[in-house]
């Protein structure tokens, strides 16, 4: 395999910097010396290369109706199976009404990619997420009861302000 193909594999292997590459905002000789594959002169020059191979980032706006349930909990621990239809649910562990937890849900034109970018913006903001899933138009994100609000506001702006 060619260093340039080396490059490229490394780059997929950090999403992180996929993107910084397609936002066209990376330090090559940096992201070079990081990946450590040889020559940095060459990685980095196989770094330009491929940015410029890549799409730009592009925002756009998610139609998505965004709303808040408090009091969710796991199922079997925090509340019974009795609570109703579950908020979330992952291989059979489910999520209801009842418990110490905050259900952020957004529903409308969602994806994998929508939820990726809302963990990752909810990290950045500090916010931990207990729980998150996608399935057809709906999306749920599972935070703690005191973080529910800043979160609901992380949602609601990463529909604004989407990047792909």
């Amino acid at each position: 395999m060619s260093l340039a193909a080396d490059a490229r594999d490394a780059v997929r292997e950090r999403p992180f910097l996929l993107a910084s590459l397609r936002a066209g905002v990376v330090n090559y000789a940096a992201a070079a010396a990081s990946l450590d594959l040889g020559d940095d002169d060459a990685v980095a020059a196989a770094l330009r290369r491929f940015a410029d191979d890549l799409p730009e980032l592009e925002a756009e706006t998610r139609d998505v109706t965004v709303t808040m349930r408090s009091g969710v909990g796991l199922v079997g621990e925090d509340i019974d199976e009795s609570a109703g239809e579950p908020v979330l649910s992952v291989a059979g562990v489910e999520l209801g009404g009842g418990g110490p937890l905050t259900a952020i849900i957004a529903e409308g034109e969602v994806s994998p990619a929508f939820l990726g970018a809302i963990v990752s913006r909810l990290d950045a903001e500090s916010i931990v997420v207990d729980a998150a899933g996608v399935a057809g138009d709906t999306l749920a994100v599972v935070v703690p009861r005191r973080q529910g609000a800043a979160a609901l506001r992380v949602v609601e702006a990463t529909s604004e302000t989407f990047y792909t």
